[in-house]
């Protein structure tokens, strides 16, 4: 279905605002913030006939109450108790989810040329920043423009998966044909490769556990929803895959081996005690343990212990307060490596519920949406995908509270109530006109 024009600066201004929404991709910095900010006032000023319109769905209601009882804890943990923890204003962002949702429905037009420009500067920035040499001595290499190597490679994980997801939806919706065809798989692959090389070289761990369900789920799903005529193309991306880690094999023993084996033995251990703490505590003790693991198993025994004390609601803005009192105390650390646990101490069990709620009716509206082909086999996978390897990542880091998760979660919400405004739009459709379509 064809979206509005508003302008004869819409065919620039519009992708330029999308492109700057998924920029944490590349550049770590708070752009996607005013992005989000232009996108809502564009709605509530030209759109507001469709604000009204998604204020009818109970999940915005739902987004809209959870953002006033986080905004409720934050100014009360100001204003009675003069503490302003870190970064607990975030948890109010939902408030934006609806009408952004409706922007992204109004310019969808617009959001295909946004992702080729992302694209294609995540292919110029990652021949520009990985350093080949120290690449090939086996260094630490920093691609794109993050604060840290982590980041980085969270940034080339959605890029990677971005792009995969991208060139299938050209070849679904047969967008090109002939040399501009040719053109756009290869600047396609050409950044699907950087992005392989630099998450290789970025040497985190944690994103290279999560590559793996994420690989092995997009190439069945593309099987199943494609059939024979990428499954060829999915065993030589496979083939590639395994040839690269044949050839890197040492250097990822040496930067992953000392964890896995240690991660084994903690599990190991784990499985025979009721706490999990006491493993936990047991890995931090044993020398062998890597520096890095045993200092995110400090952070997160402390985690637990403050979730323990308060366990239903968290500490608000006051958790902080209430983990330098957990068993290791020398931590001087913000950041909880771990996004659930980010969540556990603010909010408790509470929170966390809210976010399945709304993880799971996405899941649902975005499977009934494909089934109902009012979106494409690609985006239903690109969403899932991006899903699954962010929430994998959160795991062992923090990248909620990072500008690459707070841009995914703006984008992720803004497109589930996008999709539920086309499924709107389906079911009130005239006859006359859907049998047109």
């Amino acid at each position: 279905m064809p979206a509005v024009a508003l302008s004869r600066s819409d065919p620039f201004l519009l992708p330029l605002l999308w492109v700057l929404m998924a920029s944490a991709m590349l550049v770590e910095s708070d752009t996607y913030r005013y992005a989000t900010l232009a996108l809502v006032a564009l709605s509530m000023i030209r759109f507001r006939d469709d604000v009204r319109l998604v204020s009818r769905d109970w999940l915005a209601w739902f987004c809209w109450l959870w953002a006033a009882y986080a905004a409720m804890r934050f100014v009360i943990g100001m204003t009675v108790h003069d503490v302003r923890g870190t970064s607990e204003w975030l948890y109010i962002f939902p408030l934006f989810f609806p009408a952004l949702g409706v922007a992204l429905y109004k310019t969808r037009q617009y959001v295909f040329p946004a992702a080729i420009v992302l694209i294609a500067a995540g292919a110029v920035g990652l021949l520009a920043s990985i350093d080949w040499a120290a690449l090939r001595s086996g260094e630490r290499v920093f691609p794109l423009f993050h604060n840290n190597p982590i980041h980085a490679a969270i940034g080339c994980g959605m890029l990677l998966v971005t792009s995969i997801c991208w060139m299938l939806h050209v070849v679904e919706t047969r967008r090109y044909d002939g040399w501009r065809l040719a053109a756009v798989l290869g600047m396609g692959f050409l950044t699907v490769l950087l992005s392989g090389i630099g998450i290789l070289g970025a040497q985190s761990k944690g994103v290279w556990l999560a590559l793996g369900p994420v690989a092995g789920f997009m190439s069945l799903a593309i099987v199943a929803f494609y059939g024979r005529r990428l499954a060829l193309a999915v065993l030589a991306v496979l083939l590639v895959a395994m040839l690269g880690i044949i050839v890197a094999q040492e250097d990822t023993r040496r930067v992953a081996g000392p964890t896995i084996e240690a991660a084994g033995e903690l599990f190991s251990f784990g499985t025979e005690h009721v706490d999990p703490r006491d493993a936990m505590r047991r890995a931090v003790e044993n020398p062998d343990t890597p520096q890095s693991m045993r200092e995110r198993l400090m952070l997160w025994t402390n985690a637990l212990d403050t979730v323990e004390s308060s366990p239903w609601f968290g500490w608000g803005n006051l958790w902080q307060d209430r983990w330098r009192q957990g068993t290791y105390q020398d931590t001087n650390h913000q950041l909880l490596h771990n996004g659930y646990l980010e969540i556990l101490v603010r909010h408790g069990l509470f929170g966390t519920l809210v976010l399945a709620i709304f993880i799971l009716v996405s899941v649902r509206r975005i499977y009934v949406a494909r089934r109902q082909g009012i979106i494409s086999a690609s985006l239903m996978l690109y969403l899932y995908s991006l899903s699954l390897f962010f929430f994998i990542t959160i795991a062992t880091n923090s990248n909620n509270r990072l500008a690459l998760g707070e841009s995914y979660f703006l984008l992720a919400g803004a497109a589930v109530f996008a999709i539920s405004l086309a499924m709107r739009g389906e079911r009130t459709k005239p006859a006359d006109i859907a049998q047109a379509d």
